[in-house]
């Protein structure tokens, strides 16, 4: 009988020397074919909508119905091929790389609150969040929560001492974040700064960091995350319009009660694809923030339903994913990216039911724009790279990650 791959650990090591000893000398199988057909199946439903939803404003701003979909198409295509790259890319060379990768994203967030450079970031509806470069622009807050995820699991992942501390671990982990919020706030752009303060508490929460801690973090940022809630007029103005929509109608309420319409007309089937009222300029940013109103006219709740339960299947499997790496930073790694794009869709759709005041959040992998299209496909290579099984090296990897007693959540 043939024998299989031999594990190499040398003599004398310790649990978190012997794990690299291990992940050296195993060999890594084929990636979870779930993962690559919930992506697929995603873009491809997502060119559908983006198409169903914006056909009527491309034919008025392009004089062409196939403007948006056309450019989406190719987007998918640039993204697809880049999630294919990163999954041949072995997940623990991304460790390395998360400090300049993160310092790299924060300075071109930065570029959109420095003046001087209103004619790289110019300002669209009010705020500078994009980078306008010849033949395409991109939104870096996006890759900033992607790589704020990578770093923090690349510092947390087996260094429990850096744990201990509150102002020398805990804290410190906090300020790159931190800068990123502020840069988002200045765009502005607190719905995303929001966004990434929830990652930020996630990977905190499953990195181990003691609840003293994170209930000292929370006694700290809650009543700054209130104050800059009230601090302009439009925010507080947005938060009335969400706690009373009747009364704003016409105005601050206009595109959730349009987006509540759409998803009322399509009852249990919908009414059928491409066959929307609403896209007919009722209701704005219809293939981009509000593309599930879309889905649920056309589709009905049916559609609306599957377009949710594949946003849980991917919890599901992304989860089990993270659980079956073989150390620390894998865990943290594919918990976290599987975290961004989850209640980044569930925060979307609570966007488009009224559920959740307007952030400005995309629906992974179906919204129309590059940015959030490539992030999502890039995130989705890591964790295609993360399930590629590693036997018998995880096995021995599980066992000597229980021999050291690392720390965290339970598992």
């Amino acid at each position: 009988m043939a024998e299989g791959p031999q594990v190499f650990v040398r003599p004398g090591r310790s649990p978190s020397q012997a794990a690299a000893d291990v992940r050296r000398t195993g060999s890594a199988g084929p990636v979870d074919p779930r993962l690559t057909v919930l992506a697929l199946s995603l873009v491809a439903f997502g060119l559908l909508m983006v198409y169903s939803a914006s056909s009527m404003l491309s034919m008025m701003r392009f004089e062409n119905g196939h403007a948006f979909l056309e450019s989406q198409a190719i987007k998918a295509v640039l993204g697809i091929a880049i999630m294919f790259a990163i999954a041949r890319v072995d997940y623990h060379a991304w460790s390395g790389l998360a400090g300049p990768m993160l310092w790299g994203s924060l300075a071109l967030l930065a570029l959109t609150v420095l003046p001087g450079t209103e004619s790289l970031t110019p300002e669209i509806n009010g705020a500078r969040r994009w980078i306008a470069l010849p033949g395409f622009s991109f939104q870096p807050s996006e890759l900033v929560r992607l790589v704020t995820v990578l770093w923090l699991a690349a510092s947390l992942a087996g260094r429990p001492e850096r744990l201990a501390s509150f102002r020398r671990g805990t804290l410190r982990l906090c300020i790159p974040p931190a800068i990123g919020f502020a840069l988002l706030v200045l765009q502005p752009d607190f719905g995303s700064g929001l966004f990434l303060a929830l990652m930020v508490a996630t990977m905190l929460f499953l990195g181990g960091v003691p609840l003293r801690h994170l209930f000292a973090l929370a006694a700290c940022a809650v009543p700054a995350l209130v104050w800059l809630a009230v601090a302009e007029p439009y925010r507080i103005q947005r938060l009335l319009a969400f706690r009373d929509p009747d009364k704003y109608l016409e105005s601050l309420s206009y595109q959730v009660h349009q987006s509540l319409i759409s998803l009322g007309s399509g009852g249990l089937l919908g009414v059928g694809v491409g066959s929307s009222k609403q896209k007919f300029l009722f209701l704005p940013e219809a293939h981009t923030d509000f593309i599930f109103a879309i889905i649920g006219e056309e589709l009905g709740f049916a559609g609306a339903g599957l377009t949710l339960a594949a946003f849980v299947y991917l919890a599901v499997v992304g989860y089990r994913t993270a659980r079956r790496a073989p150390d620390d930073f894998g865990l943290l790694l594919g918990g976290g990216l599987t975290a961004t794009l989850v209640l980044g869709s569930l925060f979307n759709i609570g966007v488009a039911t009224g559920n959740l005041p307007t952030t400005g959040l995309t629906l992974p992998f179906i919204s129309y724009g590059a940015t959030s299209l490539t992030v999502s496909l890039a995130a989705v290579g890591v964790l295609m790279n993360l399930s590629r099984p590693r036997r018998p090296a995880d096995r021995v990897l599980h066992s000597l990650r229980a021999a050291e007693g690392s720390s965290g959540r339970p598992r």
